[in-house]
């Protein structure tokens, strides 16, 4: 994501490894979907590691799990270079309360859910009740970058680096250890991993690392980033053994916890890929350019939590895909389709609200 909050004159340097961030960003959005459909759709529930779906389904989560990781690379690599704004604060917050809002209204008229007391606080106050926890997170994140950034511009290379090293140490590669022995136990799901992930996002940026690597050099990260994916599985399904072995509750979370070493590793990879793609294609250019922007809204849309309850069960049925030879297949329909609804969806909304700004514009005026 270039900046959920930046605005498009503000990215307009090194046009093309933009083009591939913005690319990396479409991509992660996807994953967040898959990675939703999987989890909150029960497919990751089924727990025989002899089922070849089961393991295919664990494959695409490694892969997919660096998504949130990627985001935040992407933001802490352009917020570096652009001014806080109060404004841009307030923009995001509007749009997850028009989404929280507009969409648990439809679900009652709907008849998908009953008007009830709880879900309307939720919708009107999905912040403050975590209804969306990326949101918060973020948020906080980018109040919080005109002092990371200050803190970027007066420490040397030499110091930079010994910072990133105790931040890795102390956050990444301890969080393998059981909670009670790490410094964080959110697994990658609060502020401390979220500046982590930004100072590492800055430092490439400020030393613009890979410095001047050619091209064909790039497709290394590629495969450092299957490599990667393949290990968390490996991971993942020999936790499942050895806790179906031992009766004991499986250490399967680990593995798939942001802060997790070869997460980082591997959500780093990816991310150096994409900022090395150099995108040809004019028209491909132009596609990239209109989706990027709209990303933002998938999240905000398929994530409201009234929604979530009914989406996987109600209306795709993801029962359909348990130990289905076609189970895949149906799985990506699903994510692309709830992808493209939701992007149809944002760019109407923006469409309307830029209508609509016109009109009391020219109301004013008139007046």
């Amino acid at each position: 994501m270039e900046n959920v909050l930046e605005n498009k004159g503000e990215i307009k340097e090194t046009k093309k490894r933009n083009i591939g961030l913005d690319s990396l960003r479409i991509i992660s959005m996807i994953m967040i979907v898959f990675l939703h459909y999987l989890g909150k759709g029960g497919l990751l529930d089924i727990k025989n590691t002899s089922n070849t779906y089961h393991i295919i389904y664990y494959f695409i989560e490694a892969l997919c799990i660096i998504a949130v990781n990627c985001y935040v690379l992407i933001s802490g690599y352009f917020l570096i270079k652009s001014k806080f704004k109060w404004k841009k604060v307030l923009q995001l917050w509007l749009e997850t309360l028009f989404y929280s809002i507009s969409i648990y209204f439809i679900i009652v008229v709907l008849g998908l859910k009953e008007l009830d007391i709880k879900g309307i606080v939720k919708s009107l106050f999905p912040i403050i009740t975590k209804q969306y926890w990326f949101i918060n997170i973020y948020l906080v994140m980018y109040i919080l970058s005109p002092f990371l950034n200050k803190l970027i511009n007066n420490i040397n290379k030499k110091e930079y680096q010994k910072l990133l090293i105790i931040l890795i140490i102390c956050f990444s590669i301890i969080s393998i250890l059981p909670d009670a022995y790490t410094l964080d136990s959110s697994h990658g799901y609060g502020i401390i991993w979220f500046i982590c992930l930004y100072l590492i996002a800055g430092y490439i940026r400020v030393y613009d690392i890979p410095n001047k690597l050619k091209l064909n050099k790039s497709f290394y990260f590629l495969l450092i980033y299957f490599i990667f994916g393949i290990i968390v599985t490996i991971g993942m399904l020999a936790s499942d053994i050895i806790g179906n072995y031992l009766g004991k509750v499986t250490f399967r979370d680990k593995f798939i916890s942001y802060n997790n070493i070869f997460i980082l590793i591997e959500s780093i990879a990816l991310f150096m890929y994409f900022k090395q793609l150099d995108i040809k294609s004019s028209k491909l250019i132009k596609v990239i350019e209109f989706i990027a922007p709209l990303t933002l809204a998938v999240y905000l849309i398929h994530e409201q939590s009234q929604l979530r309850t009914v989406l996987y069960n109600k209306i795709l049925h993801t029962e359909i895909c348990y130990h289905n030879p076609y189970g895949i297949l149906i799985a990506i329909g699903s994510v692309i389709a709830v992808f493209i609804t939701c992007i149809i969806i944002e760019f109407i909304r923006q469409k309307v609200l830029k209508k609509s700004k016109k009109v009391i514009k020219n109301l004013n005026i008139k007046n």
